[in-house]
């Protein structure tokens, strides 16, 4: 399927492989999975994760999951070659830890963290590094969220020391650098943070390479600049924050539509922090845009109502008041 047809379509993916009424099966009725069917499953995957950074992870995490199964079951039934095996075993890790993203921008967090740790097993088992160093990142991002960010610390710190066994690239130092950045900015530790958020853009300014993971390909100069500023509203930095958020939501590529949903509605969380109401209403407005637009991210709905919660202190104030309603209406 071409990534093309997938964005066109949205959520409605027409064409994966568990779609296919007989995928890969010869006259004998055996399923035989060749070069052909490794290749299909590799873009399907790859099209999913380009699916969820433009619409978000609610309406893929059940695809995911059958997509997952028809791979099981080709792992389990199919006829192939040992190379052809272990290239199954591969997608079958990765689609793992990409079920793991979707439940938890879905909001399924309790699915996630067994998603996460079932690919951080196949890791192990198969000594599949940069799988572990990807899992355990997404991981981290997770634990941040769950107000666990001693987790979140450990998670990244051990995420590293896979990332030393493997050809990691600047980009995947930037990513764990900027995923610390987050564990300590959520802890309080200003120091660390900002070391952390150095050791990102160092990594970061070295530029891409050929040997980038995909997984990294949403790291971005505006979703660096969104985590940065992240981190700084943890820290209580709000004005700070706010000019990062601002200039990250101005940065982003259409493809990154969610991300810059997220990065909008932290801005009007930053903003709102800052009693700079009028902004708060601009940044809310069009994430509220983007989710009429098809965006579906249970993630930044949530973050939605943190605003909100926010608002609602400053009800004195009538632009946070309108705001407050406003988000309510749309987000109760």
């Amino acid at each position: 399927m071409k990534r093309r047809t997938a964005l066109t379509a949205g959520a409605a993916v027409v064409g994966l492989p568990w779609l296919n009424p007989s995928p890969g099966r010869a006259a004998s009725g055996e399923l035989r999975i060749g070069e052909e069917e490794i290749a299909e499953l590799v873009s399907a995957a790859s099209d999913l994760d380009a699916i969820d950074q433009r619409f978000g992870g609610d309406r893929l995490w059940r695809m995911a999951k059958m997509q997952l199964g028809w791979v099981h079951h080709a792992i389990d039934h199919g006829v192939y070659t040992e190379e052809a095996g272990l290239q199954l075993h591969a997608i079958a890790g990765q689609l793992t830890t990409s079920l793991g993203w979707y439940c938890y921008d879905a909001g399924r967090q309790e699915e996630a963290r067994i998603h996460f740790s079932e690919a951080l097993n196949t890791a192990l088992l198969g000594g599949d590094h940069a799988l572990a160093t990807r899992t355990l990142s997404n991981m981290s991002r997770q634990s941040v969220d769950l107000q666990k960010p001693r987790e979140a610390v450990r998670f990244i710190r051990t995420a590293e020391q896979y990332a030393s066994q493997w050809e990691a690239t600047p980009r995947v130092t930037a990513l764990l650098a900027i995923r610390a950045a987050q564990g300590y900015a959520r802890l309080g530790d200003e120091m660390n943070t900002s070391h952390s958020i150095k050791r990102a853009w160092r990594a970061f300014d070295q530029g891409p390479s050929e040997l980038d993971p995909e997984w990294t390909v949403f790291l971005n100069e505006a979703e660096m600049v969104c985590l940065e500023g992240m981190s700084r509203t943890d820290l209580g930095q709000h004005r700070r924050a706010v000019k990062l958020l601002e200039r990250s939501s101005s940065l982003q590529k259409t493809e990154h539509s969610r991300n810059r949903g997220m990065c909008l509605v932290r801005l009007a969380g930053a903003a709102a922090l800052d009693r700079d109401f009028d902004r708060t209403t601009s940044a809310a407005e069009e994430s509220l845009r983007l989710i009429e637009g098809g965006q579906s991210s249970t993630r930044t709905r949530q973050q939605l109502v943190v605003v909100r919660d926010t608002l609602d202190r400053h009800r004195d104030v009538p632009a946070a008041r309108s705001t407050a309603e406003m988000l309510t209406q749309h987000i109760a």
